[in-house]
């Protein structure tokens, strides 16, 4: 199969139509609730709110220096995203190159592209990060590297969560999959951010070490539904285990880039009909834990 174009298209002008065919409907979809950067982990996105302009000052773009805007004292740190499990994956494909054909009211922005992102999620020999209920991750996408801190704990009704999120540039920041450690695996060497202060607050002196290393490949595309722009992400995921224990898997993604979030609600509820997707019932790290022989406990 011919691989999708590349390029990013622009989202800036993009407003998409007033009448759609999808409505809100009672949720029961997979969403899980929080808001960063782009979903290669290196592009900041526009801030998740009805209407937002997509303007630096007004978005959850970071500041030249790299620290986050914020609004009421608090960082711009949650990020609004459907999950789901690929039951068939070239079923999947054609839906994300032609959205249009099969999800009515969906009208495809711009064009495909494919991005290539390593997800090293990292905690202390003893584990401190995930006793106090968080993951850090270190994304490396086409834009450079992006820390990411999230809390384990996912709060809402039915298959609604709500997870804090905190984002920070990793700079030249890497932690070797042999737990080296060093000056590379001691966050006080890492750039200021939110995130990284977060993990201080946990860690203190003790170094991190990698946990696990995820690679995927993904096709993108942003499309218009109802009032709200939502980048469509199919993800083919690997993971190999230093015993040489290997597991690969395939998950689209759906993440509120700006508009309502009744509007990715309604999208989902399309799409969870469908006999070739389920909602997703493991984060990405828990399920390449498990396949590692890793039991993950979420708090």
């Amino acid at each position: 199969m011919a691989r999708p174009p590349e390029g990013r298209s622009s989202r800036a002008s993009v407003r998409p139509p007033r009448s759609s065919s999808i409505r809100p409907r009672a949720t029961g979809c997979g969403c899980s609730w929080t808001r960063g950067p782009g979903s290669d982990g290196t592009s900041p996105r526009a801030d998740a709110t009805p209407g937002a302009d997509r303007n630096p000052g007004a978005s959850g773009e970071p500041r030249a220096d790299g620290t986050p805007r914020v609004r009421g004292g608090r960082p711009l740190s949650e990020e609004v995203e459907l999950k789901l499990a690929v039951l068939y994956p070239a079923a999947i494909r054609a839906l994300v190159l032609d959205p249009a054909t099969s999800l009515p009211g969906v009208t495809p922005i711009g064009g495909a592209r494919t991005v290539e992102i390593e997800d090293r999620y990292l905690d202390t020999v003893g584990g401190a990060l995930r006793a106090a209920g968080l993951v850090a991750r270190i994304r490396r996408g086409q834009g450079g590297r992006r820390l990411t801190v999230k809390s384990l704990a996912r709060r809402g009704q039915g298959a609604v969560h709500r997870r804090l999120e905190l984002e920070g540039d990793a700079g030249e920041l890497d932690v070797d999959d042999d737990g080296e450690r060093g000056e590379r695996g001691d966050p006080r060497t890492w750039p200021p951010s939110p995130a990284r202060d977060r993990v201080l607050e946990v860690v203190g002196r003790q170094p991190l070490a990698a946990l696990v290393t995820l690679r995927q490949r993904r096709l993108q595309r942003d499309v218009a539904a109802g009032q709200s722009v939502i980048e469509m992400s199919l993800d083919e995921v690997e993971v190999t285990g230093r015993d040489g224990r290997h597991d690969r898997w395939t998950e689209l993604e759906c993440e509120l880039r700006s508009g309502s979030e009744t509007d990715l609600a309604a999208l989902g509820e399309l799409l969870v009909s469908r006999p070739d997707l389920a909602p997703a019932t493991m984060s990405k790290l828990e399920r390449a834990l498990a396949a590692l022989g890793d039991v993950f406990t979420q708090r």
